[in-house]
């Protein structure tokens, strides 16, 4: 394992705040809705947007919208190749820690 197999890894996930909607979603294990991602991220709302939009585009996450009384609510959860990615990532870091110590 050297530095170079970061090279392997889903490029979106080395943004921090990327990074931590795909944990905040895997630990889940279920669809999250908007304002509980931005509570518990501590996030903009433009901010999560944009970050939630690349990784949707990337297929890392899939969104749903509905209305539940008469409101809108939109949730989001990791697909599989998203969960994929993120498990490839943190075992590379895991692997390059491990030679750092």
């Amino acid at each position: 394992m050297s530095a170079n197999d970061l090279q392997n890894v889903h490029p979106l996930l080395a943004d921090r705040v990327r990074l931590m909607i795909m944990v905040h979603l895997s630990i889940a294990g279920g669809p999250v809705d908007f304002n509980s991602l931005l509570e518990a991220l501590d996030l903009s709302k433009g901010n999560l947007s944009t970050h939630l939009r690349k990784l949707e585009e990337a297929a890392l996450i899939s969104v749903n919208k509905e209305f539940v009384n008469r409101k809108p609510r939109t949730t989001y959860v990791c697909t599989a190749s998203g969960r994929q990615d993120l498990q490839t990532y943190l075992n590379t870091i895991e692997a390059l820690l491990k030679q750092v110590r």
